[in-house]
C-alpha cells in the first residue's frame, strides 16, 4: 500500500493539529515539516519525520506526495505558487482565499491542488447530509443552524480583524454540502457577544425560495451550537431525528443513529482527492464558491448591504 507522503510549512495551531492526526495514520505519513525562528515545535518530532530550514528543501524531495501548507502566514500565497510552479502538489486548509482560488480558476496550478475540510469532521452535519443525499427530506427549503462561540474566542475575531470566526466558515462550506443553489441573496449582520466580542448573523434567499439562517455568537463559557434544522419539500431533520408527514397531516419522528465527530473524516477525503480526479474537481468546485460565499458575507457585514451574487 502506498502511503500518502505529506510536508509540512507552518506549525502554527491548525499545523500542529493536523500534523498530530496524521502522524496516527498508517496510510498518510509525515516526513519532513519547514520550522522558522518564530514557531516552536510543541509535539514531539514524529518518527522518520526531519525538520528542514526552508520550503527550497521540500520543492527538491522526491519523497514528498504533496506539500500541506497550513495558517494564514505572511507569504503563504507564495509558497503555494512556488510549489505549484515547480510541480509539486499542495494541500490547503479550507477556506482558501480569493487569490489561492483563483490558482484555481485560472489553470495555473497544473499539479493537484487538494483541500482539507475540517468542517466534514461534525456528527451532527454527517448525518444531516446523508438524509438530504438520502432525498427523504426532499429538496431542502429552509435551514439553520447557530453556534455559541467560546467567549475567549474574540480576540481573534474582532470586527477589525477583517477574518470571519472558523466556527462560521465551517458552517458556510456545510451549507454548500447541504443544499445546491447557483444564486443567493446574502445579508450578514453584527450580533450582540460577551463584553467587546461581537457575533455574526447571516441570511441567505435563493431565487427559487429556499431560506437559509446562520449565526455565531462568542457569548458560551464551552463551545455549544444547536446543530442543522432543515426543512424539506418531504420532511424534516433536527437533533439527529428525522420528521415526515402522513395523509392525515399528523407528524412522525424517527430517530436516527447519532455518531460522534470523525476527524479521520477530514484525511479520507483527502486521500481521496489524490485519488480521484472527478472528486478533486468537486471539491475545488465547492472551495471557489465558498470563496465566493465568504467574501459576499465580509462585504454585506462592512457594508450593511444585501449581495447577490453567482455560485
Amino acid at each position: 500500500m502506498h502511503r500518502l507522503r505529506v510536508g509540512f510549512v507552518g506549525l502554527g495551531r491548525r499545523g500542529r493539529f493536523h500534523l498530530q492526526r496524521i502522524s496516527l495514520r498508517n496510510d498518510i505519513v509525515p516526513v519532513a515539516m519547514v520550522v522558522d525562528g518564530t514557531e516552536e515545535v510543541e509535539i514531539g518530532e514524529p518518527e522518520g519525520c526531519r525538520i528542514v530550514s526552508d520550503c527550497g528543501e521540500l520543492f527538491v524531495d522526491e519523497d514528498i506526495d504533496v506539500i500541506l501548507v497550513t495558517g494564514m502566514q505572511p507569504g503563504r500565497l507564495e509558497t503555494v505558487r512556488r510549489a505549484l510552479d515547480r510541480g509539486r502538489s499542495v494541500a490547503l486548509p479550507s477556506p482558501l482565499t480569493v487569490d489561492e482560488a483563483a490558482l484555481v480558476a485560472d489553470g495555473s496550478s497544473g499539479p493537484r491542488l487538494l483541500v482539507l475540510s475540517d468542517c466534514l469532521a461534525d456528527d451532527d452535519f454527517r448525518v444531516a447530509r446523508d438524509q438530504v443525499q438520502s432525498g427523504r427530506l426532499g429538496e431542502p427549503r429552509a435551514l439553520a443552524h447557530t453556534t455559541w462561540g467560546f467567549v475567549g474566542s474574540g480576540r481573534r475575531q474582532s470586527p477589525g480583524d477583517g477574518r470571519l470566526p472558523f466556527p462560521l466558515l465551517h458552517r458556510l462550506e456545510q451549507f454548500l454540502l447541504l443544499t445546491a443553489v447557483d444564486q443567493l441573496s446574502v445579508s450578514a449582520h453584527r450580533l450582540a457577544g460577551s463584553g467587546a466580542s461581537e457575533g455574526i448573523g447571516v441570511r441567505f434567499l435563493s431565487p427559487a425560495g429556499m431560506t437559509a439562517r446562520i449565526e455565531y455568537h462568542p457569548s458560551s463559557p464551552a463551545p455549544l451550537a444547536s446543530g442543522w434544522m432543515i426543512a424539506g419539500t418531504e420532511g424534516g431533520y433536527r437533533d439527529f431525528e428525522v420528521f415526515s408527514v402522513t395523509d392525515d397531516e399528523e407528524v412522525y419522528g424517527t430517530p436516527l443513529a447519532s455518531t460522534s465527530i470523525d476527524l479521520d473524516s477530514i484525511y479520507d477525503d483527502l486521500l481521496v482527492q489524490w485519488n480521484d480526479d472527478a472528486h478533486r474537481a468537486d471539491v475545488l468546485r465547492r472551495a471557489v464558491r465558498l470563496t465566493r460565499l465568504v467574501e459576499a458575507v465580509g462585504v454585506s457585514l462592512v457594508d450593511g448591504v444585501e449581495v447577490t451574487i453567482d455560485l
